[in-house]
């Protein structure tokens, strides 16, 4: 397993709560509530995990009132990324389509626009309830193809993805 933070690469050896990093003993201690100390060699460390992202692989820490992300990378994600078939299991997108016919109200997009998944991409009211419409996967707005104050129907092409 490595971890990656900033432009640093560290290889773990695990060992149930312990590990050691760059020579360096260090211990994991849970204190509840997503909160842990990092016990190392010359120093004590008390963080807590703001989240885990097992699809994308990362973990976010807060530190002294900052946060910190890391990725966390199996033998297998770096065999794929030597191949160069890293992005092989990502999630391709070319179009988005309506999902339930309805009223546009808002296109919160232009072309050109890099959007991540989850990003809010356009309203659509349907049956008197506004719908946020999101981005299924990191993406590039390529053709809005749909209007504020437009009706679609159900599949209708909305925006396409370069």
């Amino acid at each position: 397993m490595k971890i990656h933070w900033n432009d640093r690469t560290f290889e773990p050896n695990l060992d149930g709560h312990a590990a050691e990093i760059n020579g360096e003993k260090w211990e994991w201690v849970p204190q509840g509530n997503n909160r842990a100390l990092l016990v190392g060699p010359q120093n004590t460390l008390s963080i807590d995990v703001v989240s885990v992202n097992r699809e994308q692989r990362s973990v976010t820490i807060q530190y002294k009132g900052m946060k910190h992300e890391f990725k966390v990378s199996e033998p297998l994600d770096e065999l794929l990324k030597s191949m160069g078939l890293d992005n092989a299991m990502q999630t391709k997108i070319s179009e988005l389509k309506a999902p339930m016919p309805g009223l546009v109200l808002d296109v919160l997009v232009s072309p050109g626009q890099a959007v991540k998944k989850g990003d809010k991409l356009l309203v659509l009211e349907a049956m008197k309830m506004e719908n946020a419409i999101k981005a299924p996967a990191d993406a590039v707005i390529g053709a809005i193809r749909c209007e504020k104050g437009q009706a679609v129907d159900k599949n209708q092409v909305l925006l396409s993805f370069d």
